[in-house]
């Protein structure tokens, strides 16, 4: 069985592309903090592990790493909040950063012997265009998708000077529905 890995593929854009895998012939592993609706997804097409990006399950990513059918990562967790950055916590800022760039750059370590590998492993991560240029009123959400977009153009150039042929790659779209 041919299988795809999307963190935070329960609602939103991780859902969508949940479901573009499935139609694809893959078994979506949904890896979220809330489990997906079942109605949104077609029975025994997908199964649910329970993971909050505030507190890594590295066990849990550590299996997955291990799951040799598992051929495809997307990572497309990932919050924020329009507001001036004098009101945002430091609560807020500290868990902004840990879901948005810390975590998402530990699993890619944990997955970077499949990513380095000679075998096809195709991997993406849900930057931002707000990483890519300057965002007033989303500034802290702009720095960590900067953080992961640098990150995803570094590490790409690290892969290349290895001799794999797999990269990281960097969506960075602008605002979408339901994207608040």
């Amino acid at each position: 069985m041919k299988k795809a890995l999307i963190i935070g593929g329960s609602n939103g854009i991780g859902l969508a592309v949940s479901l573009d895998l499935i139609k694809r012939g893959y078994h979506a592993v949904i890896v979220d903090r809330c489990a997906p609706d079942s109605s949104n997804l077609p029975d025994g097409a997908y199964e649910y592990h329970y993971c909050d990006l505030l507190e890594l399950d590295e066990d849990l990513m550590r299996s997955l790493a291990d799951d040799k059918e598992i051929q495809v990562m997307m990572i497309t967790a990932g919050f924020g909040r329009v507001a001036d950055f004098e009101y945002l916590h430091i609560a807020e800022i500290k868990n902004m950063m840990t879901v948005n760039a810390t975590s998402i750059i530990e699993i890619l370590n944990i997955f970077y012997g499949r990513i380095k590998g000679t075998d096809s492993f195709y991997c993406g991560v849900m930057g931002s265009i707000a990483g890519l240029m300057s965002s007033p009123m989303f500034t802290v959400y702009a720095a960590s998708k900067a953080a992961i977009c640098r990150f995803v153009e570094s590490v790409n150039i690290e892969l290349e000077v290895s001799g794999t042929s797999n990269r990281i790659l960097n969506v960075a779209p602008a605002s979408f529905k339901r994207s608040e």
